[in-house]
């Protein structure tokens, strides 16, 4: 279900009416099972107040932009994490950190396509083709093999989203 969550950094639709939605779109994957990719942008708190507040524990927190703590609840509340390619922006330490301590069957990486290029071809649209750039730099500050955390969010994106 979604791309679905809150975005109070641009504020493009009334923080009612996102809160409304996104609301819905949890009870939908609570009553179909199925996953659902929570967009947060700037709204940690109210984010985390309306998952917890809802029944739903499967999905994914995408293009992963907050703190450890953030992450440390998403983890708790049952929820991956998927890292996009602004992990490998300059000032991304608290992003950085919170990428170390998820575990690895948790773990999700993803372009965000076409938005937020890796920084070695930052400027350009971002496609697919780029994920590569991502997850070296997740495996790198992980201290593990490229090619095994590969197989790894290939694992955790069937987990979670295959047959639906």
């Amino acid at each position: 279900i979604g791309e679905t969550g809150l975005d109070f950094f641009r504020d493009y639709a009334p923080r009612e009416l996102q809160e409304k939605a996104f609301r819905c779109h949890l009870d939908l994957a609570a009553e179909t099972g199925l996953p659902v990719i929570i967009h947060n942008r700037a709204a940690d708190e109210r984010v985390l107040a309306l998952v917890m507040e809802s029944e739903c524990r499967r999905g994914v927190f995408h293009c992963f932009s907050s703190d450890r703590n953030v992450a440390e609840q998403a983890l708790a509340l049952g929820f991956h994490v998927s890292f996009a390619g602004n992990i490998t922006y300059k000032n991304t330490e608290e992003i950085r950190e919170a990428a170390l301590m998820i575990p690895s069957e948790r773990l999700l990486v993803e372009t965000d396509s076409p938005y937020l290029p890796p920084q070695s071809v930052r400027g350009r649209t971002n496609h697919p083709g780029h994920i590569g750039y991502t997850l070296e730099l997740l495996a790198d500050i992980r201290g593990e093999d490229a090619e095994e955390l590969a197989a790894a969010t290939v694992e955790n994106a069937i987990q979670l989203f295959g047959g639906m």
